[in-house]
């Protein structure tokens, strides 16, 4: 740690050796140099000229890079004046290390002032060495040295994290380490300025005060650490969000805050992801109201629509209605309506189920051919009556028949809704004399099902709001009936089953409806 040296000639007396706060403040001035320059040469040798001329003797200061490169001139300082040799003691050469993030950079050398002990002047020294070590890091990694490893690993991490250091000198408001809040905003070196208040010129004016209440709280003792979340506007315009820590380290005498060290981090991703997690929470929320609502409303509307449907159904076979035709023709419409508006209300909760994914779903290996039949008799009343021609194209032509080779993967009692819910579209949509076509084929690990019909077609217009419900594309007022549900349900049971559906069309000609799921 110290090495004698009889130096008479730099024998000083103990009440001359400089105090902690002189040897602070000048910590302090050749940081600040450092802060309005960005020289660290320069820093340094205002450090060693400083304490120099405290001391009145000359003193060294060695770096010491990691990679052992001994190239590096030591920083030397003399006294502008020698002082007169104390007779009290011979003073003692003392080499001191200076570590900056656990690593020695460099050793500071220096005199011990006759009458104090090596670890009295090692503690008046803290402030310098820390200082001078800081500096030396700097002065390393710009001459081309390698860095501690400690030292790099944690500036690289912090600057890929997003963070950076500052320093606040709040008697001359000198914001040191600014450079690294320039970096942060995209700005070129050296264009905010060197103060807190040239910072502040890129804050958003709706912020200030909070920043302005959270330093307060933390000047007044309130909190243990600073921290505020701001807006900054970068280069490129937009604003950025940061988030700011940080701790006042240096008081005055009369208690008023001096010095203030703190890290700025990137926060703008962060506070993005925060807000995407409440809009989903909103919209999760949303979504098990609207859920829970239909559930209940459907139930109280099932209800008296089944007593309704029931006795439309008594008034159609009562024998009295046998001679009345109009009055038969009534019940027989509201029949209908009431077979209409139940299995609308069973699509509007089906549809808010499959949404928030609620909706249980049993998937099995369905074989199409059976399935493609059973929908194609379900459709072909409502067809005839349209005069419109339904064709089954059978999946398993060609195959052996104890074995069908068109089978999927899929809930059967969803599929079978989704199809019948295409074939319905398909022969209501069409034109008088018009086909609708069910066929399958098989590419690679699935199969496509394909509702082709003949109808007006879709324009590419219509066909990006084709899935919405309630859209029915314009024909709200037409005479088809429908809730525009169908075609909104199918796709969200679609894709509950690990499918999709896809639309070509051609307006003049017709649209092919096309359901792909995996293959069993």
């Amino acid at each position: 740690m110290s090495s004698p040296a009889s130096r008479p000639d730099n024998a000083l007396a103990a009440a001359s050796a400089p105090t902690l706060d002189q040897v602070r403040a000048l910590a302090y001035a050749a940081l600040l140099d450092h802060a309005r320059r960005s020289d660290h040469p320069h820093a340094l040798a205002t450090l060693m000229r400083g304490l120099a001329s405290l001391l009145g003797a000359e003193c060294w200061l060695w770096p010491q890079p990691p990679d052992g490169d001994l190239s590096m001139p030591p920083i030397h300082a003399r006294p502008p004046v020698r002082r007169p040799v104390s007779l009290a003691g011979a003073a003692i050469e003392t080499a001191w290390a200076c570590s900056h993030s656990g690593t020695v950079v460099g050793e500071l050398r220096t005199p011990l002032p006759a009458g104090l002990t090596i670890d009295d002047w090692g503690d008046r020294l803290l402030p310098a060495r820390d200082a001078a070590a800081a500096l030396l890091a700097g002065l390393i990694e710009q001459s081309g040295h390698a860095l501690p490893g400690s030292l790099a690993l944690q500036r690289t991490a912090m600057h890929e994290a997003g963070t950076y250091v500052w320093e606040w000198d709040m008697t001359t408001d000198v914001l040191g380490d600014i450079d690294e809040g320039e970096r942060l905003l995209g700005y070129p070196l050296n264009t905010l300025g060197h103060t807190q208040a040239d910072w502040d010129r890129v804050v958003h004016p709706d912020d200030k005060s909070l920043i302005d209440k959270a330093f307060s709280a933390h000047v007044r003792g309130e909190t243990p650490m600073y921290r505020a979340v701001y807006r900054a506007r970068a280069a490129d315009g937009h604003w950025r969000w940061i988030e700011e820590r940080g701790r006042i380290v240096e008081w005055d005498r009369d208690g008023q805050p001096t010095r203030m060290f703190g890290t700025q981090t990137d926060a703008t991703l962060l506070r993005e992801l925060e807000q995407a997690q409440r809009d989903r929470l909103a919209a999760e929320a949303a979504n098990s109201a609207k859920t829970m609502f239909l559930s209940r409303i459907s139930h109280e509307l099932r209800t008296p629509l089944n007593a309704v449907l029931g006795f439309a159904q008594l008034l159609g076979t009562d024998p009295a209605l046998a001679a009345l035709p109009a009055q038969r023709q009534q019940v027989r419409m509201i029949h209908e309506a009431g077979d209409h508006l139940l299995a609308m209300i069973g699509d509007l909760l089906d549809l808010s189920l499959a949404e928030a994914a609620h909706l249980p779903i049993h998937l099995q290996n369905v074989a199409l051919a059976p399935l493609f039949e059973s929908c194609a008799a379900w459709c072909r009343t409502q067809a005839d009556a349209a005069r419109i021609d339904v064709h089954v194209e059978d999946p398993d032509a060609g195959a052996a028949l104890s074995r069908p080779v068109a089978v999927v993967r899929a809930d059967p009692t969803r599929l079978r809704q989704v199809l019948t819910n295409l074939l319905s579209n398909a022969v209501k949509y069409n034109r008088p004399g018009g086909s609708v076509t069910l066929r399958a084929q098989a590419v690679t690990d699935e199969w496509h099902i394909d509702v082709e019909d003949t109808g007006h077609g879709i324009g590419a217009a219509d066909r990006a709001r084709l899935f919405q419900p309630f859209n029915r594309l314009g024909r709200e007022a037409s005479a088809i009936s429908g809730a525009g549900l169908g075609l909104a349900l199918s796709q969200s049971l679609t894709q509950l089953m690990g499918g999709r559906i896809t639309v070509q069309s051609v307006p003049g000609v017709g649209s092919v409806f096309r359901v792909s799921l995996p293959a069993a």
